[in-house]
């Protein structure tokens, strides 16, 4: 309903046009800017019938882009790390519309940030377990591709996925679904990896997950706490390397 009502502030064709060419302008940015990667995808899922709310969105991510335009990421020297950690997060039926969760997460190789990803889950979850199941799952995914990576290069990498999500912690370690039949059977094989040891599945505070920035809007101090975990830090000016502005 709150949807449909916010049609009548639609934007004009010309409006619309420019809204989404910024959008994926911002949205290309995201594959490198963790710290926008949220806001990015929720201007994307607004497509269809952009608002003079979208519109606000939008102006706030560009004012965020002016205040930091340069975010580096720091891959100093370090022993040859034995684990990928995988920290993910899910914000349980984000969308006030929707309803729908989303996923996000990050991969770490020792204290180097290799991935980061914020989607919208497909299903609709009916409890914070069953979103942070599915959340766990798909950080699961990323792991395992990543493993084959380094099986390629000749490297035999553990796993490691870190959580803040207590009950889903307990679901992913139990064998079965037992009484909680509203769960997708597609998520069985989250409980065969754990069981057999194949990855490892840890409890992480929830102040600490630095996944926590890719699955909601979060103030400026939470912000850079995790991107400080994920070795990323703030640079001024135009970097050197980068090539002349045509005159």
């Amino acid at each position: 309903m709150e949807r449909l009502e916010s049609t009548s502030f639609a934007l004009s064709p010309e409006e619309a046009t420019l809204y989404r060419a910024l959008s994926a302008r911002a949205n290309y940015l995201a594959q490198d800017r963790p710290d926008i990667a949220f806001s990015t995808k929720e201007l994307c899922r607004e497509f269809a019938i952009p608002n003079k709310d979208s519109y606000q969105k939008l102006k706030r991510v560009c004012r965020y882009l002016i205040g930091l335009p340069r975010l580096v990421y720091v891959y100093g020297w370090q022993s040859l790390p034995d684990a990928i950690d995988v920290f993910t997060d899910t914000d349980f039926a984000g969308d006030k519309i929707s309803r729908r969760s989303t996923s996000g997460g990050t991969v770490m190789f020792g204290a180097h940030n290799i991935r980061h990803w914020a989607t919208t889950q497909t299903t609709l979850s009916l409890s914070s377990g069953e979103a942070e199941l599915h959340g766990i799952g798909k950080g699961i995914q990323h792991a395992l591709g990543l493993r084959s990576l380094f099986k390629d290069m000749g490297m035999d990498i553990k796993l490691r996925v870190h959580s803040d999500a207590t009950a889903a912690i307990g679901i992913a370690r139990r064998r079965g679904l037992g009484k909680l039949r509203h769960l997708d059977t597609e998520d069985l094989w989250i409980q065969s990896k754990i069981r057999s040891k194949d990855i490892q599945l840890l409890k992480v505070l929830g102040a600490i997950n630095p996944a926590d920035v890719l699955t909601k809007y979060i103030d400026a101090k939470t912000l850079a706490a995790a991107l400080k975990t994920m070795g990323l830090e703030r640079e001024e000016g135009r970097p050197e390397s980068a090539p002349a502005a045509a005159q």
